[in-house]
């Protein structure tokens, strides 16, 4: 049974049990949190990053690698397209949310969720040029890709999906707000995935921890 090293709430993680769950493969979650790694934690994410994943002797870290040798690892319910050209379009898609928009949506997470439990005060100039600048470059892309209220490839769910609907998840627990007026397809996209059962469960779950 693979086990994932992470907490549930990073888009990285979430990207990671997602995949698992979409497959229908059981796996075992330790909540790691960066800045409080366990000891010996290096010998399975040499960078002390999160997710990582230990299945027996092995070990990975990085969500993007996890998730590619959980596709060749576990073949039901694909996660990536069958084209060529898809696949590729998917695998960009997938870095261009774990970079530009995770960076972008984040700003707001993280300084109302994640630096006043680590003692931090919240920087509300830094959400306000978050805001004004950051975010809307990066959904500007976005609402240039995304088709609306489907999914990106084949009319199912694909780690391209998944990838790109994570970081809107944070951005809303820490108080953003997506203008559906301005960015009409990504709103319209957002909504169609994350009404998604198996999203909609994960979800569930994140908002039980949060309640906690």
């Amino acid at each position: 049974m693979p086990k994932i090293y992470g907490a549930i709430l990073s888009p990285y993680v979430r990207k990671v049990l997602l995949v698992l769950e979409a497959k229908g493969v059981e796996y075992e979650n330790q909540q790691v949190f960066p800045g409080a790694l366990p000891e010996g934690y290096e010998k399975i994410s040499p960078l002390g990053k999160i997710p990582a994943l230990q299945e027996g002797d092995f070990s990975l870290s990085d969500s993007t690698v996890i998730n590619e040798y959980l596709e060749e690892r576990y073949s039901q319910h694909p996660m990536f397209p069958v084209g060529t050209q898809d696949r590729a379009k998917a695998r960009w898609l997938e870095e261009f949310a774990d970079t530009a928009l995770v960076d972008a949506l984040l700003v707001p997470f993280f300084q109302r969720i994640v630096a006043p439990m680590r003692g931090l005060e919240t920087d509300n100039d830094a959400i306000a040029k978050a805001e004004a600048k950051i975010i809307p470059k990066a959904l500007a892309y976005v609402e240039s890709v995304v088709p609306g209220a489907d999914f990106l490839f084949e009319q199912r769910l694909t780690i391209a999906d998944i990838a790109l609907v994570s970081p809107f998840i944070n951005a809303e627990i820490g108080g953003y707000q997506l203008d559906a007026e301005r960015w009409p397809k990504t709103a319209a996209y957002v909504a169609f995935v994350r009404g998604q059962d198996i999203i909609q469960a994960r979800e569930a779950k994140e908002k039980a921890l949060l309640g906690q």
